[in-house]
């Protein structure tokens, strides 16, 4: 399964309710130019699942209009402090799928990711915005290939 694990765009300032930070005018369009990049190299989406919060949500959506997949939930599994452990187990009950967008937050993007391709209590820093690719064999830690991380703002050539 080919896995997209995406770091939401550049967010207003920290408020007493984290959950609806909108992202900046800044972070969509950082957002819309990677994805448009990586669309035109050939990034395909079939599934797309963001985080219940407001600037997750506003990422995927950004995601969904350049690629055409709408949004096909919120998941709990997905938000800041969200376990790898969950989100692993989530995505061993879907489907056998291809290019899975999951949209999240830190320090869970940087969790999932490390634990994924290097194992236990590995961590993989992705700033706003950015994209790592996996090719996952099994969702299991250890089980996935980082293919490639690209941040907004650098060529993206998968």
């Amino acid at each position: 399964m080919r896995l997209y694990i995406v770091r939401h765009g550049e967010a207003e300032p920290h408020r007493d309710d984290d959950q609806s930070r909108a992202l900046t005018s800044a972070g969509r369009a950082a957002v819309r130019q990677l994805w448009q990049q990586l669309h035109a190299a050939g990034v395909q989406v079939d599934a797309l699942y963001s985080s219940p919060y407001l600037r997750a949500r506003q990422t995927a959506d950004e995601i969904s209009a350049i690629c055409g997949q709408p949004l096909a939930a919120e998941l709990d599994e997905l938000v800041p402090d969200g376990r790898p452990a969950q989100v692993l187990d989530w995505l061993l009950m879907q489907p056998q799928l291809d290019n899975l967008v999951l949209v999240s937050h830190m320090p869970l993007v940087a969790l999932l990711v490390g634990q994924l391709a290097d194992g236990p209590g590995a961590r993989v820093p992705m700033h706003v915005g950015s994209v790592a690719s996996l090719e996952v064999e099994v969702a299991a830690v250890g089980g996935a290939r980082l293919r490639w991380l690209r941040t907004p703002g650098e060529a993206a050539n998968p």
